[in-house]
């Protein structure tokens, strides 16, 4: 049925820059956005009788900061979780802790906070959620044995 609808919305779009997304609303497939002062260029990766989970304007609302380089992350980002070395650290705006014992700061993959690929533990989803996952570092401990990872 999910399906039949999708078609329906698809033939009957007026606007072919426009998509139906799961969220319930309706979304150019590129829009510029502004996440706590910093500008990017968000895309929908379109692909038919795919609805996506969130029109940008949701992605915009959804996306978080970095604690430790200030850049957004944005839906579908992987991201690591990692602890404040600095007892006094002061958690930035718009950053999000993923646990408070011990503290862990949800952190992006960019190449001077991810300490390694092998730290990436998590993806963050809609509707601002982290969806953990194993690194491989924490694969690597549990098996005794080595691990190859994808990232």
């Amino acid at each position: 049925m999910e399906l039949i609808k999708d078609l329906v919305s698809l033939i009957s779009r007026k606007d072919p820059d426009e998509i139906k997304c799961k969220c319930g609303h309706h979304s150019k497939l590129e829009k510029e956005v502004h996440i706590h002062g910093k500008t990017a260029n968000l895309k929908i990766n379109y692909r038919p009788f795919r609805r996506p989970p969130c029109c940008l304007d949701c992605a915009e609302k959804a996306a978080i900061i970095c604690p430790w380089c200030g850049e957004p992350i944005f839906i579908d980002d992987y991201i690591t979780l990692y602890t404040p070395k600095d007892p006094n650290f002061k958690i930035p705006k718009g950053s999000v802790v993923y646990s408070k014992e011990p503290l862990q700061l949800v952190g992006c993959q960019r190449i001077g906070c991810a300490d390694t690929g092998a730290d990436y533990c998590g993806v963050w989803e809609y509707p601002g959620v982290v969806r953990r996952f194993p690194s491989a570092i924490e694969l690597a401990e549990a098996t005794m044995k080595p691990v190859i990872s994808k990232f």
